[in-house]
């Protein structure tokens, strides 16, 4: 996972690279410039396929944005891929159609941090994937009532106090906005602290929960009793 030092260094300026995962010209034209007019985001390349894409895997990506449906496999098996590899993980946004709700949390719980919908505006694309690169996860409304749809669903488990640290009431506070769907920025307004505040007990309740995206964070806060739909 990127580091607390590299995440701040992204917050004060430096700019992210991002690679754009799209088969669909228009589609990528579309979010290159919203991720070109953003000051702290940098075009890094795009690629049209899943082996294109392959190629940037042992390159310096901070944030991969990428479709599902491509012409040579699906974007999932790539989310896998990165999330398995060792050193520095990049994030990952997913940006596709709503598609129907398994592929949604199959994208959600094999590791992306954030999950947002085609119809977007090119400037408010490039502002989540800012969010994104420096802790945030994004998703749109409608994915968000997926995800808690699916958690609705799944049987609750007493809490074992041994398997991992408890988390605070603030913690608690600010998990309970992440699974409504709310962004870094939105739940920092919300509960009055600032993004690098929020920024870092997101950190502290993924360490505690021994996860690394938002929708495991979600499972395992719900099976484990920490939250109730």
């Amino acid at each position: 996972m990127m580091s607390a030092t590299y995440l701040r260094e992204v917050a004060w300026g430096v700019q992210a690279n991002v690679v754009i995962v799209e088969d669909d010209p228009r589609v990528t034209a579309h979010v290159a410039h919203g991720v070109e007019a953003h000051s702290r985001l940098s075009l890094l390349a795009t690629a049209a396929t899943l082996a294109d894409a392959r190629a940037f895997l042992d390159r310096d990506v901070d944030l991969f944005i990428l479709d599902l449906g491509l012409p040579d496999g699906n974007g999932i098996d790539l989310i896998g891929e990165i999330r398995t590899r060792g050193g520095r993980e990049p994030k990952i946004l997913v940006l596709s159609v709503l598609g129907d709700r398994e592929t949604v949390l199959a994208a959600v719980l094999a590791g992306a941090d954030g999950y947002l919908l085609k119809d977007m505006g090119s400037l408010d694309i490039g502002r989540q994937a800012a969010d994104a690169v420096t802790g945030g996860a994004p998703l749109s409304p409608s994915i968000a009532a997926y995800v808690l749809r699916y958690l609705r669903e799944q049987p609750m488990h007493a809490k074992d106090e041994g398997d991992e640290a408890p988390l605070s009431p603030r913690e608690i506070e600010l998990l309970q906005l992440l699974a409504r769907g709310y962004s870094n920025r939105r739940a920092a307004e919300a509960l009055s602290l600032s993004p690098h505040t929020v920024g870092d007990h997101v950190k502290s309740i993924y360490r505690k929960l021994g996860v690394s995206s938002r929708g495991e964070a979600m499972v395992r806060a719900f099976r484990s009793g920490l939250l109730r739909p």
